[in-house]
């Protein structure tokens, strides 16, 4: 069976980021390749410095428990706890 011919590839610039990712959980951008332009770009990474927090046996043990269940690892949770924390206080 042919593929049929998909429809234009919508405007999303004042699409939200879940309107985006719904859109696109739908979709498969190979439908849309041929709309595509090359662009430059230059992705940083904010500087990060590393931060020592000494912690019990019992409590890595427990970090990497939940970390192993969510499918990440530990210092990731880690830093995903903290950040959360910090945008509760800020709030």
């Amino acid at each position: 069976m042919p593929k049929t011919k998909m429809e234009k590839l919508p405007d999303m610039t004042d699409w939200s980021d879940e309107g985006i990712h719904q859109f696109w959980k739908t979709h498969d951008s190979a439908d849309y390749w041929e709309e595509t332009e090359p662009v430059d770009i230059q992705a940083e990474r904010p500087r990060q410095r590393p931060v020592s927090v000494k912690l019990d046996k019992r409590d890595i043990s427990q970090l990497k428990k939940i970390a192993q269940e969510m499918g990440i690892g530990h210092t990731t949770l880690i830093h995903l706890w903290i950040k959360e924390k910090l945008r509760e206080q800020a709030a």
